[in-house]
């Protein structure tokens, strides 16, 4: 799988398939989404807004039928299950409907990421052993990143990406450019193994590597961290980059795995994406491996903001 700045396509056109897609759109492009949208015969779908009824008839409507074996997850259905009674407190409950290979998961908060995620894992335990293809499409990230701070999001995506790759499954994930600010979709951009703009069939390319923009961006420790480490090895796993930078930051030579942990999670969530947003580094999700770009090295004022200008500031 290639990562996701090997993996990216504008205008809705044809991609390799990836274990991991974001789809970016701006507004409503239902034809355009299923035009990338795989033909699997266990389909789950997630929805917080849309109910049963908007959810099944919009399938159909852009893929003509329904999956051999269709689930969804749904945050607008609460109310009515509750009402008969289809939900518990101990976990997410499903239902079949009557004369339909249909089975709803209604749930009631969209902030409880940790159940969504065992809801899901239900479903794909289910399907585990019918070797058929398995597709989980998050029809809109919007609300639940609404719903979440960004580090529960990147962490709740983070682990459905590891479990959808791990049982050689599809997610995508559409992104609604025009509800989803710009932060949110840059942070999360890297755990995915491609990037779809369907809204946009000129993307423009990276921001043009400026001294005010280097400037900007060196003024965190930890980007200048990165940035000098690669200077250095060129190419570096992330799990040993958050390792050093760790060691860096306790002065000890065998940092603890909370401090590990907490670098882990600023390196991948915050700073590797922006330095890689910035054409700087190039960020290799699927793999955790991060390298310098060719525009970073050819760069010749970069290393020298590196001398150390910016350290105590």
């Amino acid at each position: 799988m290639g990562g996701v700045n090997s993996g990216t396509s504008s205008g809705g056109a044809p991609v390799e398939r990836s274990a991991a897609t974001l789809l970016l759109a701006d507004g409503d492009v239902s034809d355009a989404t299923a035009a990338v949208t795989p033909d699997c015969p266990e389909t789950l779908v997630v929805s917080v807004e849309g109910s049963v009824v908007d959810v099944v008839d919009d399938w159909r409507a852009n893929r003509g039928t329904l999956p051999a074996s269709f689930g969804l997850i749904t945050f607008a259905e609460f109310g009515r299950s509750a009402a008969t009674g289809d939900t518990t407190d101990d976990g997410p409950s499903r239902r079949s409907l009557p004369g339909q290979d249909i089975t709803v998961t209604a749930m009631s908060e969209a902030e409880n990421l940790p159940r969504l995620g065992t809801a899901i894992t239900l479903y794909l335990d289910d399907w585990a052993d019918t070797e058929r293809e398995t597709l989980v499409y998050v029809d809109d990230l919007g609300p639940l990143a609404a719903e979440n701070d960004l580090e529960s999001t990147f962490q709740f995506l983070h682990l459905l990406v590891q479990t959808v790759t791990g049982i050689d499954a599809t997610l995508l994930v559409r992104a609604d450019e025009t509800a989803t600010d710009e932060r949110t979709i840059n942070t999360l951009r890297p755990l995915f193994d491609a990037v779809v703009d369907v809204s946009d069939a000129d993307a423009s390319p990276p921001p043009a590597l400026d001294g005010d923009t280097i400037r900007t961006l060196l003024r965190n420790s930890r980007r200048r961290f990165v940035l000098r480490t690669l200077f250095e090895d060129g190419e570096t796993g992330l799990d040993r980059l958050a390792s050093r930078l760790a060691a860096h930051e306790t002065d000890a030579e065998a940092p603890t795995e909370a401090d590990r942990t907490r670098a882990f999670t600023a390196l991948a969530s915050v700073h590797v994406p922006q330095l890689a947003e910035a054409g700087l580094v190039v960020f290799d999700r699927s793999d955790e491996r991060v390298r310098l770009s060719d525009a970073a090295r050819r760069t010749d004022r970069l290393e020298g903001y590196l001398d150390g200008s910016f350290d105590g500031t």
